[in-house]
């Protein structure tokens, strides 16, 4: 699964951060290693785990996430899902 710039810019909505278009795309570059505008899991693990706790191994991140995936394919976290984890746990 993969978060379109699109997606991230409504989880920051949600969340109430106030990211302007400039500061989306700002965050997708960052993220984006293979540049196809879109940040995949690979690339979200890879940020997590260094942003998060340098001390967390990606298969300790990829296994949090999975977690997360609930009724949704295998790689994929819901919106709702997603809001539901950032609001309970921080």
């Amino acid at each position: 699964g993969t978060i379109s710039k699109e997606e991230l810019a409504e989880l920051m909505d949600t969340l109430g951060i106030d990211a302007s278009p400039e500061e989306v795309d700002l965050m997708i570059n960052e993220i984006d290693q293979d540049n196809n505008g879109e940040i995949d899991f690979e690339e979200f693990v890879a940020v997590m785990s260094r942003k998060v706790n340098a001390t967390y191994t990606a298969d300790q991140v990829k296994g949090a996430f999975r977690v997360f995936e609930g009724s949704a394919p295998a790689g994929y976290v819901t919106v709702d899902s997603l809001q539901r984890a950032l609001t309970t746990y921080g």
